[in-house]
């Protein structure tokens, strides 16, 4: 602290605090060009604040839990069939119809009927549309009960359900657990008679192993 001013003499400011020239004294262009490095530097920041999502590697048919409630704005069946080649299916179809065909002349095609294995695919007809082959699923396991667990996308989002061809129409069973998810989605109201769950809606089997005799 600066010792008391004597008469007559002024008080002297400090010079840590003292700035030899005033903000509005100084050159325009410096405050400019110093504005412009900052807002640059700024620019380069990574935006932290955003979530960079990182998908999974998919090796096995359970790394499709990992994907569960995960948002996907691609095209679902095309995404699903991806999946579906990471886990070592050959097949070039870029629709259902054409998957369809490939399954048939590979040996691959069965019926809703048929208990798949993990890593197979499932068809649903008509789960958001008039359209055949509209669903496509993965299947991930198969209980004690015979109820098959699958992945698949609706409504933009990545989903786990369950489906049994052996009952169709049961929602759950004695013990409460789920024997068929609902599938059927959509804003339209379907007419009456209209199937929802996915024993119901499911069409065909598509074996992710030749069997060819």
């Amino acid at each position: 602290v600066p010792p008391p001013a004597l008469p007559g003499e002024r008080l002297r400011t400090s010079p840590s605090n003292h700035d030899p020239m005033p903000r509005e004294d100084k050159p325009k262009a410096s405050v400019a060009a110093a504005a412009a490095i900052a807002r640059t530097d700024i620019d380069r920041l990574p935006a932290m604040h955003k979530a960079q999502p990182v998908t999974p590697r998919v090796t096995t048919p359970v790394d499709l839990h990992d994907l569960v409630g995960r948002r996907e704005k691609a095209e679902p069946f095309a995404v699903t069939l991806a999946w579906a080649r990471e886990l070592g299916l050959r097949s070039a179809a870029s629709t259902a119809s054409e998957l369809v065909a490939w399954a048939e002349q590979t040996h691959r095609l069965h019926g809703a009927g048929e208990l798949p294995e993990p890593g197979d695919l499932l068809v649903f007809d008509r789960t958001h549309s008039d359209d055949a082959s509209d669903l496509l699923a993965i299947v991930i396991a198969r209980d004690a009960r015979n109820v098959i667990e699958m992945i698949y996308i609706a409504g933009g989002v990545v989903r786990r359900g369950f489906v049994d061809a052996a009952r169709p129409a049961l929602r759950r069973d004695r013990g409460g657990a789920t024997v068929n998810t609902y599938l059927r989605h959509g804003k339209r109201s379907p007419p009456a008679g209209t199937h929802y769950l996915a024993g119901e809606l499911l069409a065909h089997v598509v074996s992710s192993r030749s069997t060819s005799p």
